[in-house]
C-alpha cells in the first residue's frame, strides 16, 4: 500500500494515517492540512482534497492516484482462482487467492449442510401414515371399548313396535322386580339390626358381672388398704422420734457435683426448667423460652 498523494509505500517509518474527512490512506507529511469538521465538531488534519473542497456535503471523490493505481489493475475473473492482479505484489494476489476460496468453500459448504438438513428432517419424519380416517375412528373405538359410530350417517333410535298391552306388562314386570328387590333389603336391614340388638344385651350382662366382680374386689382393697395405714402410722412414729435419726440414714443423698453442665466451671445458677446447675456466661447460651429454660435461682454449693 502507498500514499494516496505522494505514493509513496509505507513502511515503519512512513505509517499510514487514514484522513478523517475523506479516509483515504496518506502519510503524515501529506495530511497536514487544518480544518474545522462538523461530523467531528473540531478541527482535525486532513488531505489537499477535504482542504480544497468548499461543500462538505457533496460526494467526496478519490484522489487521482487512486484511479491510476487502478487503471493499472486488471479485473480477475471470479472462476478462476489462479489470476492475479496486474499490478499487485506477490502477497496482495496470495490474500486474493485466500479469500476466493474461502468464498467457494463457504458456498458449497451451505448447500451441503441444506442438504444433510432436509435428509435428517425426512429421516425422521418417516414415511407418513396412509391410514385412512375411518380406520383410525375404528382404532379408537376398538381402544375405548364402544361401537364405532361414523360421522357421516348419525344412528336414528329404533322405533318400539310393541303394542299397548305388551309394554303395560314390561311396565309390571319391572314394577314387581323393584318390589322384590326392595323387600329383600329390607329383611336384611332386619336381620343385621336384630344380630346388632342381641350384641348389645350380651354386652349389658357382661358389664353386670363384671361391676359385681369389681365390688368384691373393693371390699378385698380395703382391708389391704387399713393394713397399709396401720404400716405408714409406725413409720411417722420412727420418724418423729428424734433419737433414731442418727441410726437411720437419709434415703436420699445429695451426689450433685458443683459444676457447670457445659464448661465445669463453678456453678452459680440453677435453671427452672431443666434443674441442670450453670456459670452465668453458659446459663445465657442455655437459655430458651420455648422449653422453660428462661428462669433460674441462685446456686450455693453444699460446705461438706
Amino acid at each position: 500500500m502507498a500514499c494516496n498523494t505522494c505514493a509513496k509505500p509505507f513502511n515503519l517509518l512512513r505509517k499510514e494515517k487514514g484522513c478523517p474527512g475523506c479516509g483515504f490512506s496518506y502519510c503524515s507529511k501529506c495530511l497536514d492540512h487544518k480544518m474545522f469538521l462538523e461530523k467531528l465538531n473540531a478541527e482535525a488534519k486532513v488531505c489537499v482534497q477535504c482542504k480544497k473542497k468548499s461543500n462538505y456535503d457533496k460526494k467526496i471523490e478519490p484522489p487521482s492516484a487512486y484511479f491510476k493505481r487502478l487503471a493499472t489493475v486488471q479485473p480477475p475473473d471470479p472462476n478462476d482462482s489462479n489470476t492475479n492482479y496486474a499490478g499487485a505484489s506477490s502477497k496482495d494476489n496470495e490474500i486474493l487467492k485466500r479469500l476466493q476460496n474461502l468464498k467457494q468453500e463457504q458456498v458449497h459448504k451451505k448447500v451441503s449442510t441444506d442438504d444433510e438438513i432436509a435428509q435428517r428432517l425426512k429421516n425422521i419424519k418417516g414415511d407418513l401414515p396412509s391410514a385412512s380416517v375411518s380406520e383410525i375412528e375404528a382404532r379408537l373405538a376398538n381402544l375405548r371399548g364402544v361401537p364405532v359410530q361414523s360421522h357421516c350417517k348419525p344412528i336414528l333410535p329404533t322405533p318400539d313396535l310393541r303394542t299397548e298391552q305388551e309394554q303395560a306388562d314390561d311396565l309390571m314386570k319391572q314394577y314387581l322386580e323393584q318390589v322384590n328387590i326392595d323387600t329383600k333389603y329390607k329383611d336384611d336391614f332386619n336381620d343385621i339390626i336384630d344380630s346388632i340388638e342381641s350384641r348389645v344385651q350380651k354386652l349389658k350382662s357382661s358389664s353386670t358381672e363384671i361391676s359385681e366382680d369389681k365390688s368384691k374386689l373393693l371390699s378385698n382393697n380395703n382391708t389391704e388398704l387399713d393394713e397399709e395405714e396401720t404400716v405408714n402410722k409406725i413409720i411417722e412414729k420412727i420418724k418423729a422420734d428424734p433419737s433414731l435419726d442418727e441410726t437411720v440414714d437419709s434415703p436420699t443423698k445429695n451426689d450433685e457435683l458443683p459444676f457447670c453442665e457445659i464448661c465445669n466451671e463453678d456453678a452459680v445458677l440453677r435453671c427452672l426448667g431443666c434443674r441442670y446447675l450453670f456459670c452465668k456466661l453458659c446459663f445465657m447460651e442455655h437459655k430458651d423460652d420455648d422449653d422453660g429454660c428462661d428462669r433460674y435461682e441462685n446456686y450455693q454449693p453444699p460446705t461438706n
